[in-house]
């Protein structure tokens, strides 16, 4: 289509992510703010109710009250482990800091 027609439109670099693209955003800064959250859901799990049970849908609702943003949604869901067996907010907050990297 050349650029004289009314509705061309000038075509994007075939080497340009369209996640990044669209969201502006580099994996090395997802994967800190993601780091980042772990650490603190791992402190509202520890200091709230720390001895009850989480349920898999309860860690869906946590990280779902975390971030809308699809990109860090995305990453978060990715790196907080899946409840596949019964394990307190405590124990899970210990999961969530060793992926975090640290005690925090």
């Amino acid at each position: 289509m050349e650029r004289t027609q009314p509705n061309a439109r000038p075509e994007a670099p075939h080497h340009q992510s369209r996640s990044l693209a669209r969201y502006g955003r580099a994996a090395a800064s997802v994967e800190a703010q993601v780091r980042t959250w772990l650490g603190e859901i791992a402190d509202r799990l520890e200091h709230n109710r720390p001895d009850e049970k989480l349920t898999d849908v309860a860690r869906t609702a946590v990280l779902q009250a975390t971030t809308m943003d699809p990109v860090l949604s995305r990453a978060l869901r990715i790196a907080a482990p899946e409840i596949d067996a019964p394990i307190s907010r405590r124990e899970y907050a210990a999961r969530l800091r060793e992926i975090a990297g640290g005690s925090q």
